[in-house]
């Protein structure tokens, strides 16, 4: 249940059990291009789940499945694991064993059932009481079946009186027979929502209502590079006795706003990094860039610390936490300059909507909202300026809690999101070239850039250059100058110089694409990138403008005889330009690509316009200068 941008788990009630459709198992798989082709590592062949509900919230779970083994990867990955908050809860392996293709059973052995620490907290497992239940399974082969009936005890709720659950069925996997057998006190008034299954109310009895529901799914699809959370659209079963999203904002914040009194120490750093800043949007600046540079990401969970954040006093003494920490320091300092703000609870990642049930799932993460200035802020992206959000965060629905009202993060817009470069090179009688270029990147591409420098400190200028040349397909050497990736004061500037080596004969005669150097290289790369034959689910789109100019000097005795033909190319929002323009010896080109969708989420069949779009820009890094 951790609120956790590192964690990024998907949530259920009882322990995760995110596991009954995850398991470790399920999440490495083979995958292919091909539906023909594609078999999923294992099946899911039975599980039956019979959860019991009391009116506290307390709840105990009696799970039981049988997962068959279909190829060789589902054998390597042989083991379930069973995520659990020790202090909350408890998890008894009643018994697991092995079932082999010729009937023999084999017992899973006590020592092959551990208990680990969670490996989230960021290599300190000692700021976590999360835990981690694995069974390992022996003598596993295709075909196998593996076996377990496991207790969850759920003694202490989340949130104090109040129970949900959430169970979000895969299109990648195989699902012979699911059934799931809720018994829930009538002093609880929980409710259900279903997509895909059957069943419903059974009976009601001894002051409880029961319900059965089943599930079951034949074919399995193959996962697709850029495809939205499954959650957003897949099978699914929900229960909560939340009354809606406001509701349970309401129980966060119950847990949230008393961590963020405002101590002597919060007044007077909020004091220190405002002084002489009358301006309450820069205020905010000020303490938005000093949260996400000096307070660290550790994920630190004991008891309910899933959902519930520490003192920001402590927050401020340790300079670490979690997401939720970030959130509650980030507003203690807004408080004490007396700048409101709420807490927002989204998802850090691929799912764009929010279940009509209020469950917790898919919500994995907390950023700061300010009313005053209707802007949102995220302290844990270390390399996000003020006011841009990393692309994972952006077109969400949120709960703002602190307002009792659902919010909406900004939607992507193409003129935010800009990469700009320009290049200068120097051809020499003997083909080689030199040149400089000046790139800016602005919006979650500087966020982007400003990631990749931090991972680049320490690395050899020689491999970095190698390695950026030999993506657009070239020789060389040269230097990269980039601004300093924490200060995000300033804007992020890179600076290159380098020499290339010949790409086509000279002096000729003969034709050579347009160089790229040191450049980003953006649409070269793009030309290397094919789109996908077909999808089958909708997919995450990005919205941008990417410029490139480049000026380039033949040597004075070389005849240019031919140059490109521009080419453009406009659908769906989206629209590509390239100009050729010679000066004398001097090729003026320029690329220009704009995209806009309208929302962070494309159909499938958009997939046919990509294509389209493709060849254009794969045609156009093919356009060849011909010369003697």
């Amino acid at each position: 249940m951790n609120i956790s941008k590192c964690n990024q788990q998907r949530y259920t009630y009882l322990s995760k059990i995110t596991v009954k459709i995850g398991l470790t198992l399920l999440f490495n798989m083979y995958v292919s291009t091909s539906f023909a082709e594609y078999r999923p590592a294992v099946s899911l062949a039975r599980i039956i789940e019979t959860m019991t509900v009391k009116a506290d919230g307390s709840s105990e779970n009696i799970y039981e499945s049988t997962t068959l083994i279909e190829t060789e990867k589902g054998v390597g990955d042989g083991q379930q694991d069973f995520s659990y908050i020790s202090s909350m809860e408890s998890v008894q392996v009643i018994e697991a064993y092995t079932l082999q293709p010729d009937g023999k059973k084999i017992k899973v052995a006590k020592d092959a059932i551990r208990t680990t620490d969670d490996p989230i907290s960021s290599g300190a497992p000692m700021f976590s009481d999360n835990k981690h239940k694995i069974i390992i399974y022996p003598d596993v082969k295709v075909g196998s079946r593996l076996y377990c009936k496991i207790k969850f005890m759920r003694h202490t709720p989340l949130f104090k009186g109040q129970f949900f659950l959430s169970y979000f069925f895969s299109p990648h996997y195989r699902y012979g027979d699911y059934q799931i057998n809720l018994i829930v006190s009538d002093k609880l008034p929980v409710q259900i929502d279903t997509k895909g299954l059957q069943g419903g109310l059974v009976k009601e009895t001894n002051h409880k209502r029961y319900y059965h529901y089943s599930f079951k799914q034949d074919t399995a699809l193959p996962p697709e590079s850029g495809q939205i959370d499954t959650d957003d659209f897949a099978p699914y079963f929900t229960a909560s006795s939340f009354k809606d999203h406001i509701d349970l904002g309401r129980a966060y914040q119950t847990g949230a706003h008393s961590k963020t009194k405002v101590t002597p120490d919060i007044q007077q750093l909020a004091d220190k990094l405002t002084l002489g800043i009358n301006d309450k949007r820069l205020q905010t600046k000020a303490l938005y860039h000093w949260v996400s540079k000096n307070i660290r990401y550790v994920a630190v969970y004991f008891g309910n610390g899933g959902v519930v954040a520490h003192e920001a006093q402590a927050i401020l003494k340790n300079r670490y936490g979690d997401c939720k920490d970030h959130s509650v320091i980030l507003e203690a300092l807004l408080s004490a300059k007396g700048i409101e703000s709420s807490p927002a609870l989204i998802n850090s990642g691929d799912a764009y909507k929010l279940p009509k049930l209020a469950v917790l799932a898919p919500l994995n993460h907390v950023i700061n909202y300010i009313p005053s200035l209707d802007l949102y802020l995220d302290s844990t992206a270390q390399f996000a300026t003020f006011g841009i959000l990393p692309a994972e965060d952006m077109d969400k629905p949120v709960i703002l809690t602190a307002l009792n009202k659902i919010g909406h993060t900004p939607s992507m817009r193409a003129e935010d999101n800009v990469t700009s470069s320009k290049t200068n090179i120097k051809i020499s009688e003997d083909g080689s070239m030199t040149g400089i270029s000046h790139n800016t990147r602005v919006g979650t591409t500087e966020i982007n850039a400003r990631t990749n420098q931090y991972a680049a400190i320490g690395v050899e200028e020689e491999v970095l250059v190698r390695d950026r040349l030999m993506l657009v397909r070239e020789t060389g050497s040269g230097t990269i100058l980039a601004s300093d990736p924490l200060d995000l004061d300033k804007p992020f500037v890179e600076n290159t110089t380098f020499k290339i080596d010949p790409t086509s004969n000279f002096p000729g005669p003969g034709a050579m694409t347009i160089p790229v150097g040191l450049s980003p290289g953006i649409f070269s790369m793009k030309a290397q990138s094919k789109p996908r034959d077909f999808r089958n689910f909708p997919f995450t789109c990005n919205s941008g403008t990417i410029e490139e100019s480049y000026s380039i000097e033949f040597p004075a005795k070389t005849k240019i005889t031919r140059t490109p033909k521009g080419k453009s190319f406009e659908n769906l929002g989206v629209k590509y330009t390239s100009n050729y323009r010679l000066v004398g010896n001097k090729l003026e080109v320029v690329k220009r690509y704009r995209k806009q969708y309208p929302s962070r989420v494309c159909p499938a069949n958009v997939v046919e316009h990509q294509k389209a779009l493709f060849k254009v820009i794969q045609r156009d890094m093919m356009s060849q200068v011909f010369y003697e």
